[in-house]
């Protein structure tokens, strides 16, 4: 008899090392979510990674975000099937818990290896650029002294509409430039800039001759610095599209003096730290403390760039009470133009697949307007959309110049009630002469012919 009850409880015991323990898989599920938490925390603080999950909500991200709660989950369903006479229910939730705390754990370090390692061993070919550097300005080439444009005069900053003359094109406009024509020394420009927004190196959808032409037209018309505002590459983490990028730059506009900002493409799986190895190296400072949004003196002029990839997911704190302090002390005698790579008000449409309203932005008008309605801004210039659109609403001009070459947007669903002209399916660039006592914008085609004009008094 003795024999017997050794040989059924070394049948038990044997039975029993087979099983997983209960413990073992609630350590197993605990390590997957807490891998998993790690992971989405570091995601979630690169730039752009909110804003993705707010405006491109794809299953594959909520199945990341939420993936570390299914082991657990299981390893607690299992508690009640202990109290079965039959254990295998109880037996196989473990082995499946034990299972997923596998899968989830492999992922969770897969990704955080893809997102940490990827952009940072990317190669970037050294590129001869006339980067900006935000912390020394912009110096104009060729015109007046900056003193000479605020000899007289009163300023208009804090009235409740500044003067925004939305001018047609000429016929004779729609020309190419020939040439430079007479101008009386009010009409000469003391500052010249330009503007256009994402190119999308890299991506197959994208017009890489319209890029070239506007970039080959910048070139010739040698302004005292063009703006790129953002959406430089399609995938901010790939090395290779960065280096297009640097390399068609460097051929095209080598000495025209250019500042770069961090669009929501460009910032794409850590995208960031390639976009400051090419765009921001050591060396390159600003008075934010930040690659990302920055002010600039231009002499005759004060710039201003935040940093909104997508909308307000980088907006926190910090960023609020450098821009609210940057505008307050600004020059109110000197225009003052806020650059962002997302727009403000805009006409657009409803993203077809996940219903994001890509217009009138809900987040940037609350969070920012109300701070450049009250601190006098004169001219706000996003891209993000790909338009060219000019609108107009207390006072303030907005500009969208989302047309550097990426593929252009579907024509719009929704015309914002501010918007007073718009291009749709049209390359292009603007450009910003600041005279004295008013700014002249002159929307552009690829080859340099003038589109629209529109003029402002600050």
């Amino acid at each position: 008899m003795a024999s017997k009850r050794d040989h059924v409880t070394g049948e038990k015991l044997r039975g029993n090392q087979k099983r997983p323990a209960r413990s073992t898989v609630f350590i197993f599920a605990l390590v997957a979510l807490v891998l998993g938490i790690i992971m989405n925390a570091y995601h979630y603080s690169l730039e752009g990674a909110r804003g993705l999950y707010v405006w491109h909500p794809l299953l594959a991200l909520k199945i990341l975000l939420f993936m570390g709660l299914v082991p657990i989950s299981i390893a607690i369903v299992s508690l009640p099937l202990e109290k079965l006479a039959k254990k295998w229910p109880m037996l196989v939730m473990r082995w499946i818990s034990m299972a997923a705390s596998i899968l989830v754990g492999a992922v969770s370090i897969a990704l955080l290896a893809f997102l940490i390692i990827v952009p940072r061993i990317g190669s970037l070919e050294p590129a001869r650029l006339d980067l900006i550097d935000p912390a020394k300005g912009i110096h104009a080439l060729g015109t007046q002294p900056a003193e000479a444009s605020f000899s007289a005069g009163t300023t208009n900053k804090g009235a409740a509409q500044p003067g925004i003359a939305l001018q047609q094109p000429q016929s004779a406009a729609l020309q190419p430039a020939t040439g430079a024509q007479a101008r009386s020394p009010l009409d000469m420009p003391l500052l010249r800039l330009s503007f256009s927004s994402d190119p999308h190196w890299g991506a197959d959808t994208s017009n890489a001759q319209a890029r070239t032409q506007i970039l080959e037209s910048i070139a010739q018309r040698k302004p005292d610095a063009f703006f790129m505002l953002g959406d430089t590459v399609e995938t901010g983490n790939s090395a290779t599209q960065w280096n297009f990028a640097l390399s068609d730059l460097e051929a095209l506009i080598p000495h025209v003096p250019v500042r770069p900002l961090l669009g929501n493409h460009d910032a794409l799986f850590g995208g960031q730290y390639l976009y400051r190895k090419a765009f921001f190296p050591k060396g390159l400072s600003s008075d934010s403390g930040s690659p990302y949004y920055w002010s600039i003196d231009a002499g005759v002029a004060t710039i201003v760039a935040v940093d909104l990839p997508w909308g307000t997911e980088n907006f926190g704190a910090r960023q609020r009470a450098w821009l609210e302090k940057t505008l307050a002390a600004a020059d109110p005698h000197k225009p003052l133009i806020v650059l962002s790579h997302s727009y403000f008000y805009a006409s657009g449409y409803d993203d077809p697949d996940f219903g994001s309203p890509w217009y009138d932005h809900y987040q940037n008008i609350p969070a920012l307007v109300p701070l450049f309605e009250k601190y006098g801004v004169d001219l706000v210039i996003s891209g993000h959309n790909h338009y060219q659109e000019l609108l107009a609403h207390n006072g303030i001009a907005y500009a969208i110049v989302g047309s550097m070459g990426g593929i252009p947007d579907p024509q719009p669903s929704y015309r914002s009630p501010w918007s007073q002209w718009l291009a749709v399916s049209a390359f292009g660039w603007l450009d910003v002469e600041v005279l004295p006592g008013r700014l002249v914008l002159v929307f552009r085609d690829e080859r340099g012919a003038e589109r629209h004009r529109a003029e402002l008094s600050y």
